[in-house]
């Protein structure tokens, strides 16, 4: 960041708030002084460009500043709570002074983020409007108000307010909420709130009026409102620290549990120490805190918060400072999709008449996803204020133009250009992307498979005989109802092959290849309403780093399941005897085990060949009958009870879609077959058992788990439920005779492998299946990429394309 104000003057009688208030900004040459005194000798050396200060006396040192320093930006320090502080800034606005507040409770990383808007709003342009063009809506104390527009810039405005309005009102400091200005009926921005920095009656031809001065924040988002998810693996902790300090993330340190004085780690580095890692840096303030003592640790990166505990190891008299990595890290998402940087053959550029001056502004594109995108403007002539509201046409790749809808999110400061007399102020500007056809959003899910990994691109097209030679040299043996053999694959594969992935809604299928052909290939499917199934990964043996094209193809498998905005969890399922997603995914599982957001299990993979009649039991089974919607309202309070929310709210198991009448319905629009049917024995007061059947057309699955049952047993104990188990067991059969299928498939716990075995099933090994929600996928990626960066011989893979900070 880079701001064009570099001589700041804290004044300030407490040591800690000097100090927080300079390291706050780490980009300026701060003096400090403990008083009004000390500082009038300051400017009488050297005007100042910013002055901080408390604000008893406000209204001398103004009049101080204004013969002093006139051009300064003056800022006073105030808690909401000092009423006498308050009344003085009050008498000071009155008189005609312009200032603004800051609140003295403000966090570390607010604390900069304030101060440095502030220095942007003072530098940036502001454009006089007609006022009769303009009108501006917004609520104080639930009260409603219409004004008109004189001025609007980036980082404010001014309003003119009509009717029996005094300047005691609105006292400086005092919050706005959901700030809106139209123009001619049409919305043009919009904001959550805006804080007023100078209320004054005038005088013009309508009479007296109200004057309101106005800022408001670079980022039109809450902070989130919801507890963050807390990673504990180290690893993954060291991985997300190193990436922070790769996208030069600003690091905030503060006392445990004390937000009084807050100081920025400049220049951080880890460095690797027996028993872990450290943090080092230095820090121009000071932090009262003894060695031993623990620290709170902040910083933001890629749409995202973290924060962390860490200990004071070691510091000097000269500010250098080490602490010990944070143990864990609470994370919380400020942005719902990752962006990834075009590369250069997939360049995109934005064109839209900029919201307030209208004038016809192009763009290149600098990070983008399906929802959202960034771009630069110079704000020193640009009015682009975050909340805009802007109709824009995006040019793509191809030399086609969509049209689409931004409303920008955020603003943020880059750094200037140092030349003498350059007045260019850059700026990045966050927007949310809307209005997109789907021919559009997959041109940009094709720019993101190049920014992810240049050899990788979509197989939908490819022949399904390639990817079946693939997979048998792969030595991928697991799909009992197809083996291999001399001959083609069975049509119904390819055909349902080409339905499911050339549309990219219900799938994707990726290859990696090489100068050498296809070595790689993997599929992703929507295998519920809201889940997406990461399956059958096949890599050629023998490819060198191997390893390395099996991250690639299953990180960016996930990630397109991000993309889509419905998509809620993603599902792994491996062989526990298969040692290379066992070691790795079961891991992964493991480390990133969080109640109510993933859910970790193990079954037996049970098959009964239908070529041959079944068994004939000995006795008389209980009656089986089909599921009802009391069943389905059974079945979910049922998980539920046991705590398997994420399994219920994963597999379309909540009351209204058991029956996956809406996912039925989307496959049948590319002309698939997906449907679930629930059998049930009774018992004296419920369910004794249930079956879970699900039915697919074949090959949608190549395990063929969408063809196969499940059962749910309350009660294990209960003198009919092994009779019920398997009287189930046999209305399954029967249903996959009467859909033709080659076999029945049963994917059942520990308990019932005796019983099926029984029943004529055979055994074919153990399974584990993850399932995780889409609030974890960052967390997974950047996890799995730190232990392929750990793979002995396998280098770093080329992170150029990932998204930079916002």
């Amino acid at each position: 960041m880079s701001v064009p104000i570099r001589d700041v003057l804290v004044v300030h009688p407490n040591a800690g708030r000097r100090a927080a208030l300079a390291s706050a900004l780490p980009w300026h040459r701060v003096v400090t002084v403990e008083s009004k005194l000390e500082a009038a000798d300051q400017m009488a050396t050297a005007a100042p460009s910013l002055i901080i200060a408390p604000p008893d006396d406000a209204r001398l040192f103004l009049r101080q500043v204004a013969h002093a320093a006139p051009n300064a930006l003056r800022v006073f320090v105030c808690s909401k709570s000092d009423p006498v502080g308050l009344a003085e800034l009050m008498r000071s606005a009155a008189e005609g002074h312009v200032f603004s507040v800051l609140d003295e409770g403000l966090s570390g990383p607010e604390l900069g983020r304030t101060l440095s808007h502030l220095l942007q709003h003072y530098g940036s342009a502001n454009l006089a409007v007609p006022s009769a063009s303009y009108t501006v809506h917004f609520l104080m104390d639930e009260r409603p108000y219409v004004a008109r527009c004189l001025q609007i810039g980036n980082f404010g405005a001014s309003l003119l307010l009509s009717g029996d309005h005094t300047p005691s009102m609105f006292p400086p400091n005092a919050a706005l909420e959901v700030l809106r200005i139209e123009r001619a009926g049409h919305l043009v921005f919009q904001t959550p709130w805006a804080h007023v920095q100078r209320a004054q009656q005038v005088q013009d031809p309508f009479g007296t009026q109200l004057q309101l001065d106005l800022s408001w924040a670079t980022a039109t988002y809450p902070p989130p409102p919801v507890p963050g998810v807390t990673m504990e693996e180290p690893a993954e902790v060291a991985a997300t620290l190193r990436k922070a300090l790769r996208r030069e993330a600003v690091m905030w340190l503060q006392r445990a549990n004390d937000s009084s004085v807050q100081l920025c780690l400049e220049s951080p580095a880890m460095k690797a120490v027996e028993g872990g890692g450290v943090l080092e840096g230095h820090s121009s303030g000071l932090l009262e805190a003894l060695i031993g003592d623990e620290l709170d640790l902040f910083f933001e990166m890629g749409g995202q918060s973290y924060s962390g505990v860490c200990v004071l190891l070691a510091r000097s008299p000269r500010g250098e400072m080490t602490v010990g990595m944070p143990r864990s890290l609470v994370i919380r998402n400020w942005r719902s999709l990752p962006r990834f940087k075009p590369v250069p053959g997939q360049r995109f550029l934005l064109s839209f008449a900029a919201p307030v001056t209208g004038q016809l502004t192009t763009r290149p594109v600098e990070d983008l996803s399906v929802g959202g995108l960034s771009f630069t403007f110079d704000a020193s002539n640009e009015i682009i204020p975050a909340g805009s509201r802007i109709d824009a046409s995006l040019l793509l790749p191809d030399g086609h133009s969509a049209e689409c809808q931004l409303e920008v999110r955020s603003i943020q400061a880059l750094a200037a250009d140092a030349r003498e007399g350059s007045n260019l102020r850059p700026f990045r500007a966050g927007a949310r992307l809307s209005g997109l056809t789907q021919n559009v959003r997959d041109i940009i899910l094709q720019a993101f498979m190049a920014a992810r990994c240049q050899y990788i691109a979509e197989g939908a097209d490819v022949p399904f005989d390639k990817l079946w030679q693939l997979m048998e040299e792969a030595r991928y043996r697991f799909h009992p109802d197809y083996p291999f053999s001399a001959g083609p694959p069975p049509a119904v594969l390819g055909d349902t092959h080409h339905k499911v992935y050339s549309t990219g809604d219900l799938g994707r299928s990726l290859v990696y290849s090489s100068d050498k052909g296809l070595q790689g290939q993997i599929a992703a499917l929507r295998i519920h309403s809201r889940t997406w199934l990461v399956q059958h990964l096949a890599v050629r043996p023998g490819v060198r780093r191997n390893e390395q094209v099996s991250y690639e193809l299953s990180n960016l498998a996930v990630e397109l399941g991000e993309v889509q905005q419905d998509i809620e969890f993603v599902r792994y399922s491996w062989r526990k005897d298969n040692r290379w997603p066992s070691r790795r995914i079961g891991w992964l599982a493991r480390a990133l085990e969080t109640p109510g957001l993933s859910f970790l299990r193990h079954f037996a993979y049970m098959r009964l060949p239908l070529s041959a009649e079944p068994p004939t039991l000995g006795r008389t089974l209980p009656r089986v009958r089909d599921g009802v919607r009391t069943d389905f309202v059974w079945i979910e309070l049922y998980l539920r009870d046991r705590g398997d929310l994420v399994r219920v709210l994963s597999e379309d198991l909540l009351t209204d879609e058991v029956d996956l009448r809406a996912l039925r319905e989307r496959y049948k629009a590319h002309g698939l077959h997906r449907n679930r049917r629930v059998f049930v024995v009774d018992g004296e007061f419920g369910p004794l058992a249930v079956a879970l059947c699900e039915e697919s057309t074949p090959g949608l699955n190549l395990l063929e788990k969408t063809n196969a049952f499940w059962l749910l047993v309350p009660r294990r104990d209960h003198p009919r439920a092994r009779d019920a188990v398997l009287a189930l067991v046999q209305r399954c059969v029967e249903h996959a005779r009467e859909r033709g299928r080659p076999s029945a498939i049963g994917l059942v716990d520990e308990e019932d492998i005796e019983l099926l075995s029984e029943a004529g099933f055979e055994n074919l090994g153990r399974f584990s299946e993850w399932i995780f929600h889409r609030s974890m996928i960052r967390r997974v990626c950047e996890l799995w990429r730190s232990v392929f960066e750990r793979l002995s011989g396998a280098p770093a893979p080329d992170w150029s394309g990932e998204e930079s900070g916002e």
